[in-house]
C-alpha cells in the first residue's frame, strides 16, 4: 500500500503541474511566445545547470571503480533500449517525424524529473545515488542521440534540405551536451585533484538546476492545450506507447535477467543491477519529447500526448511492476 501511495503522490504532482500548464495556456496566461521562452530556458539554462551539478556529484574515480559493473550494465541497457525502440517505433508508425518521437519515448524514460525522486522516496537516497551512476550512460545518450533525433534529426523538410556535417553534429555543442562535458570534467577533477567550484557558483548552478521540473511540466500542459480535450483520450497511439513503455519493456528486461540468473549469475551487484534496470524500464516517457522539439520551433504535440498518457497509465503499472520486481529479486 505504501508503494502505491508514494507512486501515486509523485505522479499526481506531475499531473497537477501539467493541468496547471493546460489551464494557463487556455487562458492565454502562457502565450505561444511563452511556450518558446519556457523551452529555451529549459534547454539553455535549467537543464545544463542540473546536468553539471548532478554529474559532478556522481562522476568520481572511487565510485566508478566500485560500481563499474553497474556502469557497464547501464550502458548495455541504454544501447539495447535504443535498438528495441527502433523496432517498436517502426511497428507503430510509418511517418518518419513521429517515429523519432516514438524512438525517444521508448528509449529514454523520465529518469531526471520523475525517476530519481520516486526512487529516493521509495527505496532511499543510497539507491538514488546508485541509480544516477547507473543512468550515466543513458543521460549522455539523452543529450547526444536523443537531442539529435528530436531537433536536428529527421524533420518535415528533411527530403528537401541537405544538411552539412557541421549541422548534423551541432548537437555535440548544444547546451545540454556542454553541461555533460562540464559535469563529467568537474567530477573527475574534484575526485582526482580535489578541485571544487566556488560556493557562489555552486549555489547558482544548484538553484537553476532545481528549477527545471516545474517549467517542463507546465510546458507539456501548455502544448496539450492545443489539442481538444477528448482527443487526449481517444487516440490509440499513446495507449500503445504507454503499454510498451510501462509493461512490455520491464517484462523484457526482467526476462533477460532471469535467463542470466539461470546461468548461475547471482550476488548483491547482480540484484542491484536487476532492480535498477527494471525501474528505469518501468518509468513513464521522458518530457524531453516536448522540451527539445519546442526549443527549436518544432511541433511537440505528439510527444506531449504520449507523455500525458504514460503518466496516467503509470498510476497503475508502476506499483505493480515494482512489487513484482521485489518479489523476483528476493528469489535471486
Amino acid at each position: 500500500m505504501e508503494l502505491f501511495l508514494t507512486t501515486l503522490q509523485q505522479v499526481a504532482v506531475l499531473l497537477i503541474f501539467i493541468f496547471v500548464g493546460y489551464f494557463l495556456r487556455k487562458k492565454e496566461i502562457i502565450t505561444e511566445g511563452g511556450k518558446k521562452v519556457l523551452s529555451k530556458l529549459l534547454v539553455y539554462l535549467f537543464a545544463p545547470c542540473y546536468t553539471v551539478m548532478s554529474l559532478s556529484t556522481i562522476v568520481n574515480v572511487r565510485d566508478i571503480v566500485q560500481y563499474i559493473v553497474l556502469l557497464i550494465v547501464g550502458a548495455a541497457v541504454a544501447v539495447v533500449g535504443i535498438l528495441l525502440a527502433m523496432l517498436f517505433a517502426r511497428v507503430i508508425s510509418k511517418e518518419k517525424v513521429q517515429r523519432n518521437i516514438l524512438i525517444y519515448g521508448f528509449s529514454f524514460s523520465n529518469i531526471g524529473y520523475f525517476g530519481y525522486p520516486v526512487v529516493a522516496a521509495i527505496f532511499g537516497e543510497v539507491m538514488r545515488a546508485q541509480m544516477m551512476l547507473f543512468c550515466l550512460p543513458m543521460s549522455i545518450a539523452i543529450y547526444t542521440y536523443g537531442y539529435y533525433i528530436l531537433t536536428t534529426g529527421i524533420t518535415q523538410n528533411a527530403t528537401s534540405q541537405k544538411k552539412s556535417w557541421k549541422q548534423r553534429l551541432s548537437f555535440l555543442w548544444a547546451p545540454p551536451m556542454l553541461g555533460c562535458y562540464a559535469g563529467v570534467t568537474l567530477g573527475l577533477l574534484s575526485s582526482g585533484l580535489h578541485f571544487t567550484l566556488p560556493t557562489l557558483l555552486t549555489d547558482v548552478l544548484t538553484i537553476a538546476g532545481n528549477c527545471q521540473s516545474a517549467p517542463a511540466m507546465l510546458l507539456t500542459g501548455a502544448v496539450l492545450a492545443g489539442v481538444p480535450f477528448k482527443k487526449l483520450f481517444t487516440s490509440w497511439r499513446p495507449y500503445a506507447v504507454g503499454a510498451i513503455r510501462l509493461l512490455i519493456l520491464p517484462v523484457i528486461v526482467g526476462a533477460v535477467f532471469f535467463a542470466v540468473h539461470l546461468c548461475s549469475a547471482t550476488g548483491e551487484t547482480f540484484v542491484l543491477a536487476f532492480r535498477l534496470s527494471v525501474i528505469v524500464a518501468a518509468l513513464p516517457v521522458g518530457m524531453n519529447t516536448v522540451v527539445f522539439p519546442e526549443s527549436v520551433g518544432q511541433d511537440s504535440t505528439e510527444g506531449a500526448k504520449t507523455c500525458f498518457m504514460s503518466y496516467i497509465l503509470a498510476l497503475g503499472t508502476m506499483p505493480l511492476v515494482f512489487m513484482l520486481m521485489e518479489t523476483v529479486a528476493k528469489g535471486f
